[in-house]
């Protein structure tokens, strides 16, 4: 039975929430490669005059997964300020917790050109790990890779570190949009394909629950 709240119908015996929206942090520290990337994602392009622009707080990107319309809400994270504080109530930390409580996707973005930026990002996983549900997808991604000569984390290291966590990695460049749609497409089939296998288990969890007799449930 459904139940209306103004123009919002809920259905009881679904889970609410939307069934082809996902929430995708971007995290990563200031200057990484974070904005543009998301702004490839969102455009397919990339102007040099706009980095210093900023974005939304939530960038909505829309690509069509599995024959369906899938919306992503993009938000970029700060992480150089939480890894540098070790105190737990630091306000770095409390935002980013804030908003890992219904991530579904997590994006580690690194600068394949600055070593200190993948170190940053694997000493502070752990501590995104405690934050977040097991089930979110994470990744890593190194930015910048049309800057070879510039290059200071091979892809060679950034593999061996990603196959050990059990990490997809892309390494992208939002100059030359190398990756960037692999990368997007990969997370939002990934999410799809756990979001459909939740709700076929609620489904068929929900039918053994109408089949068992009613007496079942009297302590």
């Amino acid at each position: 039975m459904e139940v209306s709240y103004g123009d919002m119908v809920i259905f009881p015996r679904e889970p609410q929430y939307a069934a082809n929206r996902f929430k995708i942090l971007v995290v990563g520290r200031k200057g990484s490669g974070r904005s543009a990337l998301v702004r490839r994602f969102k455009h397919n392009e990339f102007h040099e005059i706009m980095e210093d622009l900023p974005l939304p707080e939530i960038t909505v990107v829309v690509r069509a997964v599995r024959g369906d319309i899938v919306k992503a809400d993009l938000q970029i994270m700060e992480l150089s300020n939480f890894v540098t504080n070790d105190d737990p109530s630091n306000l770095a930390k409390v935002h980013i917790a804030k908003h890992c409580l219904d991530v579904n996707g997590l994006l580690l973005v690194y600068d394949t050109t600055s070593q200190e930026t993948f170190e940053e990002i694997c000493n502070a996983l752990p501590s995104l790990q405690r934050m977040i549900a097991p089930d979110v997808d994470i990744c890593l991604v190194g930015t910048k890779a049309d800057l070879s000569d510039a290059r200071e984390i091979s892809f060679v290291d950034a593999e061996k570190k990603s196959q050990a966590l059990g990490f997809s990695l892309f390494e992208t460049s939002a100059v030359t949009g190398i990756n960037c749609e692999e990368l997007i497409l990969e997370i939002l089939d990934k999410l799809s394909e756990r979001r459909a296998e939740v709700r076929e288990y609620l489904t068929e969890k929900d039918k053994v629950c109408e089949s068992l007799p009613s007496s079942d449930f009297i302590p």
